[in-house]
């Protein structure tokens, strides 16, 4: 039975990938559901079809697809809770037309505001089109649910992986001088491994062996050093972090800064006040980019954009915080510019981006204040 699609489908790079089907838009024809209106499922970014007094649902019959294509599509989107099943919709002419649609599970989601397909498009459809290939890469060992749970952690793989194909300059030698033999992926999780055999080219013009390589494949982050340039003090967390604890630190728990991952869809910047609202409690006035840089390109693709965070830190501003559904716990700690200072210099922080941080701040500090 034919297919009708309301949502993000309708963006034809995502049906393609997610079909499996690159002539898929040949076989698309205008269609409605009225009573019926799409909205944006509440928490999310993916909207719903719901009945509506006096609204109308418009989309498109999708006709004649392989059962190979439809199985792709159910897979996706039983992943968020969606099942295909049979709906009434008027065709073109206004006859009414039996096929299937993707509807959620009674409770699952509650809808928000009506749908805006076009900003969605130009925030997250590339973003989304490219999540899609790992999504449904995942169909041979993952169910459906299980691919549903890691999404998040794909999607954000695939925002960063388009924020550095946007943003990062090439001089020189560039991706046309690497040549993949074999990738694999051997470890998917909240971080991708993936393994791959490849040659490159050499600075005499030859090309490489084939070397074997692998690389972690995470999320890009911002991170956030809060600094009251009026009191002087700045403002660091502490945390238990499992790297360190596999590594043998006899000390698993680090002063950092502030750091998260950046969602889909956002800014740098946004990231760097919304984590330091949700880590510290802390509400910046300013941010003053330190560099957006690789920490480790030889075996990560993660970028870390550091910020100095110009904020208010009276006494008190120190306490506990975190996010409660990410298991976080977090305490924060206020330290005098002199003590910082003290500890930068003497190398006791274990940190490297509070290392970068705290020198730019060093030499940067007199003018904050005398701005301040």
């Amino acid at each position: 039975m034919d297919l009708f699609i309301f949502g993000t489908l309708l963006h034809v790079p995502l049906l393609e990938v997610v079909s499996g089907d690159a002539k898929v838009a040949d076989r698309l024809t205008w269609a409605a559901r009225s009573g019926y209106a799409v909205s944006r499922v509440e928490g999310q970014v993916f909207p719903m079809i719901h009945p509506v007094q006096d609204a109308i649902a418009e989309g498109v019959i999708v006709e004649g697809l392989e059962d190979a294509a439809l199985a792709r599509l159910d897979y996706y989107e039983k992943a968020f809770g969606y099942d295909r099943v049979e709906f009434v919709v008027l065709d073109g002419n206004d006859q009414p037309r039996n096929v299937t649609a993707y509807l959620p599970e009674e409770g699952r989601w509650t809808p928000a505001e009506l749908w805006d397909r076009q900003k969605w498009i130009d925030t997250l459809g590339e973003i989304t089109a490219m999540t899609a290939h790992e999504a449904l890469a995942a169909m041979d060992y993952l169910g459906a649910p299980d691919m549903g749970r890691r999404y998040p952690a794909m999607m954000a793989r695939a925002a960063s992986r388009y924020r550095a194909m946007k943003e990062t300059k090439t001089s020189g030698f560039g991706r046309k001088d690497v040549d993949v033999i074999q990738a694999r992926t051997p470890y998917a999780g909240f971080i991708n491994i993936e393994e791959l055999d490849l040659t490159f080219r050499r600075f005499d013009g030859s090309m490489s062996d084939p070397v074997n390589r692998a690389v972690m494949v995470g999320v890009d982050c911002a991170i956030v050093l809060p600094y009251d340039p009026v009191r002087d003090r700045v403002l660091l967390i502490e945390q238990f972090r499992p790297g360190a604890f596999v590594g043998g630190d006899p000390n698993p728990w680090t002063i950092e800064p502030i750091a998260g991952r950046i969602d889909p869809g956002e800014e740098p910047e946004d990231a760097a006040r919304r984590e330091t609202e949700e880590e510290a409690g802390v509400t910046l006035r300013d941010l003053r980019c330190v560099s957006a840089a690789y920490p480790s390109p030889g075996s990560s693709t993660e970028r870390f954009f550091v910020y100095i965070g110009i904020t208010d830190l009276p006494d008190g501003s120190n306490g506990t915080g975190g996010l409660a559904s990410e298991a976080e716990d977090i305490r924060s700690h206020l330290m005098e510019w002199a003590d910082f200072d003290n500890n930068l210099n003497a190398g006791r922080f274990r940190l490297l981006p509070l290392v970068v941080a705290g020198h730019w701040l060093a030499r940067n500090r007199d003018s904050l204040r005398a701005t301040a």
